[in-house]
């Protein structure tokens, strides 16, 4: 019996609604750091198409090509395309930055905007030439330049003072270990996840909760498992901790996580004897 129409818009919609959160928490770390979309966007195409090898295998042959062209929904000249690229690499430094960020750049190597030493010039806000509004339309197109200011400021990319005067700090955002430590200890859990959804096994997928049963040849191992589990949710837990800003909270937030080790006697298996 072919499934209905319907069932299947309802099954994508779920999926959707789980997405949605996903990269909503994850979107707030990395805007906080200046990680614009754009580049993300990029990295999930490479993403989708390095996915899709996996399940294709050779990608030396057009029909390859085409076949990760229908998984992934993107053209068969893009995927060509995006084949021939470093996966350990897949964005140069200053690819698909952010707004900001391409204004700090534009503003340090332009000529326009460097005094004699090819330093950044300090720029008036509202001059027309060679001032600050001139900069933020050259380099982020119809952004205006009061929301461009509040934006660099909050990223510590300029300052400016009392008189209008905005001054380049850093010409790239300051990005803490604390970013790369909460993407990191999120990462293995993901990828449980997903090792989980791909398997035959009995794994048992709920709502909030993942449940997946390893067997131990004695109790030594299971503790040793039990120990390494320790540490690693330790290491976890100080990311998650750090995954906001280092501003003061009068909230109080907590984290909840149970581990339960169950051991068994194994079953001895009778051999008969002929």
């Amino acid at each position: 019996m072919r499934p209905k129409r319907r069932d299947l818009v309802d099954g994508l919609h779920r999926i959707d609604q789980l997405l949605a959160g996903i990269l909503y928490s994850l979107a707030q770390l990395l805007l906080k750091q200046g990680y614009g979309q754009r580049r993300f966007a990029q990295l999930t195409k490479f993403a989708f198409v390095d996915a899709a090898r996996s399940i294709v295998g050779n990608v030396a042959s057009r029909a390859s090509i085409a076949r990760i062209a229908t998984l992934t929904g993107l053209t068969r000249l893009e995927v060509s395309r995006l084949l021939t690229v470093d996966y350990q690499h897949p964005l140069g430094s200053e690819d698909k930055l952010n707004r900001a960020s391409r204004v700090a750049i534009g503003w340090s190597t332009d000529e326009l905007f460097l005094d004699s030493r090819r330093k950044p010039k300090s720029l008036a806000f509202k001059t027309s030439r060679g001032g600050f509004a001139q900069l933020v339309k050259k380099y982020s197109g119809d952004i205006p330049a009061r929301a461009m200011l509040m934006e660099m400021s909050r990223l510590g990319l300029v300052k400016s003072s009392k008189s209008g005067v905005v001054s380049l700090v850093r010409a790239t955002p300051s990005l803490p270990k604390s970013t790369f430590a909460a993407i990191r200890a999120i990462s293995p859990w993901v990828n449980l996840v997903a090792e989980s959804g791909n398997s035959t096994h009995s794994n048992v997928l709920a709502s909030s909760a993942l449940q997946k049963k390893i067997h131990f040849a004695s109790i030594s191992e299971a503790n040793a498992a039990a120990r390494e589990l320790e540490t690693r949710w330790n290491a976890f837990a100080a990311s998650i901790q750090q995954l906001a800003t280092s501003e003061r909270r009068t909230t109080a937030y907590e984290v909840t996580v149970t581990i339960a080790l169950a051991t068994g006697t194994p079953q001895l298996i009778k051999q008969n004897k002929s």
